[in-house]
């Protein structure tokens, strides 16, 4: 199956919904993860990137359970901890080589990165170290989805407030395209990604920089020069003195690196691919 880009293949295996690029010879292996409220479909600006394809990169785009419409396990909490589980099972399916992941799903390649079941690399793309790093819409969000009658009222106005909050975040020609797959995303889903979200933050107790410093292979955190999410000068501390970990800087993205900046999306992998650390 095609999706609407010609260049691109549309599959679904395992649960999950993957979003293709078909490189000629085919050399090593990405999977891409959404960010909370998106879809694969963010992610097509990259897949599309004819860098990728002529250095043999197949790039994978991908839809976890609980995304997209898509139905999730029985009993699944939607945990940040149970998102891993089922990246690091999927990404062994898939023979990966390199995750990259934007937003929540940074977050999730933060929690992959401290368990160290996946032995590849993972690229970073706009993680929250700490609930203070996140954008204040997005706390207020997760306060209200704590009180019963509130949250349930807030929820259900969610599309218009998106809606009004992503203009002049997303590309102007794919914001129609790019808003609909937002709202392919069940209320119910996205109300329990932002709570699990958030409490993985408060788990840690702050110190998710310091769960990622513990890393055993390779890991880029980028972020956008213009990012919305903040980082502490104490976060940042830590990952500098991080042995595998290794903070860039994406010029003229903000949050939306995979949409603002692609083709530098696309470089880091490819870079990210070639680093050997010494």
């Amino acid at each position: 199956m095609t999706t609407g880009n010609a260049a691109l293949r549309r599959r679904d295996t395992a649960g999950w919904t993957v979003i293709e690029n078909d490189p000629q010879q085919p050399r090593r292996r990405v999977l891409m993860l959404p960010g909370l409220f998106c879809t694969s479909e963010f992610f097509t600006g990259v897949l599309t990137d004819e860098a990728l394809a002529t250095a043999g990169v197949t790039a994978l785009a991908a839809d976890p359970p609980g995304f997209a419409g898509l139905p999730v396990p029985g009993g699944f909490d939607f945990s940040i901890a149970s998102y891993a589980a089922l990246v690091e099972e999927f990404a062994a399916a898939e023979s990966i080589d390199l995750i990259a992941g934007h937003s929540f799903g940074a977050n999730v390649g933060i929690e992959i990165a401290a368990r160290g079941r996946f032995r590849g690399k993972l690229l970073l793309l706009s993680p929250s170290l700490s609930r203070e790093d996140e954008e204040e819409d997005l706390r207020s969000l997760d306060e209200a989805s704590h009180t019963p009658i509130v949250g349930t009222l807030v929820w259900l106005g969610i599309n218009p407030t998106l809606k009004h909050g992503m203009r002049g975040r997303l590309p102007e020609d794919r914001f129609d395209e790019l808003f609909g797959e937002m709202k392919r995303n069940p209320r119910a889903a996205n109300r329990a990604q932002v709570v699990g979200f958030f409490e993985h933050l408060a788990a840690h107790g702050g110190e998710v920089a310091s769960r990622l410093a513990t890393a055993s292979t390779p890991v880029w955190l980028g972020r956008g020069d213009r990012d919305e999410v903040g980082i502490t000068d104490a976060e940042l501390a830590i990952v500098d003195a991080a042995p595998h970990v290794t903070l860039k800087t994406i010029p003229g993205a903000a949050h939306f690196s995979i949409t603002d900046t692609p083709h530098e999306v696309a470089q880091l992998v490819l870079d990210l691919l070639a680093y050997e650390e010494s």
